[in-house]
């Protein structure tokens, strides 16, 4: 009842804004609207939700508790109308939220960043209407988990953020694939004898008629170099699981370079 009448004193408050500033215009008395509209909105919000019971359900589950001292059947019957009354009961204590405090709460999960704890959002929004472990209802919108983290919801602020993380790691991995690549290419068109002059960062070993040369880059996956016997160099990135040639997937292929070309000068690049 009392939601009733603050959520009609803000609705009168709203008007009494607009009718101050545009039919009337009263500087005073639209600020002291406002001002009433910002302390019923903070006050609303704070209020417990409404929880309804049914009082008939009540009384007749009292008259076939008593009527279980009865006869056995009298007693299975009881038992079926008990079970009634608390699956009625249960579903009218879910929280009833007004106009106003659905609209905090919703204003409430567009501040949820992605990745926070299932918990926290309880503590941020109340207690949900349903929760069956990997999604929270609230109202009319969802908000879906995945190992107790926030991962996206039906909100459109939510799945703007969702979008906004899903677009920078696709290009997150497209930088990485450009530098891998770089890698490869520097790699594969490296004169065998600078290579073979390094060994503390380049590891060579001959297998079959090959040479097969790797190196591991800081910030990106290990490179397989292999140089073929008719001079031609392919680089892969390796693949533990050996899925694509046994190697890994193809970077890099050209003519094999076994020493630093030398300028007309007599100096090297």
């Amino acid at each position: 009842m009392l939601n009733n009448i603050l959520s009609i004193i803000w609705i009168a408050l709203i008007i009494c804004i607009f009718y101050f500033w545009k039919k009337k215009p009263n500087k005073r008395y639209m600020w002291a609207s406002i001002i009433g509209v910002i302390v019923l909105t903070f006050l609303i919000g704070s209020l417990p939700q409404n929880k309804q019971f049914n009082k008939t359900n009540d009384v007749e589950t009292a008259a076939s508790s008593n009527f279980t001292s009865g006869s056995n059947n009298s007693a299975s019957s009881s038992k079926q109308s008990h079970s009634s009354s608390k699956a009625k009961k249960e579903s009218s204590s879910k929280p009833k939220r007004n106009r106003i405090q659905i609209m905090i709460l919703k204003h409430r999960a567009k501040g949820l960043e992605l990745g926070t704890s299932k918990s926290t959002v309880e503590k941020k929004l109340g207690k949900p209407d349903q929760d069956n472990g990997q999604m929270l209802l609230y109202d009319d919108f969802n908000l879906y988990f995945e190992k107790g983290k926030l991962v996206g919801g039906d909100l459109p602020a939510i799945q703007k953020k969702v979008d906004k993380k899903v677009a920078k790691e696709k290009e997150q991995r497209k930088e990485e694939q450009s530098r891998l690549t770089g890698y490869a290419q520097a790699f594969g068109r490296k004169p065998v004898d600078t290579i073979q002059s390094m060994p503390s960062v380049y590891t060579s070993d001959h297998v079959e008629d090959n040479m097969v040369y790797t190196w591991h880059p800081d910030d990106s996956p290990m490179l397989v170099r292999v140089d073929s016997p008719n001079n031609f160099t392919t680089v892969y990135k390796y693949d533990k699981n050996g899925e694509h040639h046994a190697l890994g997937t193809t970077l890099y292929q050209g003519r094999t370079i076994y020493q630093k070309q030398s300028n007309n000068n007599g100096y090297d690049y």
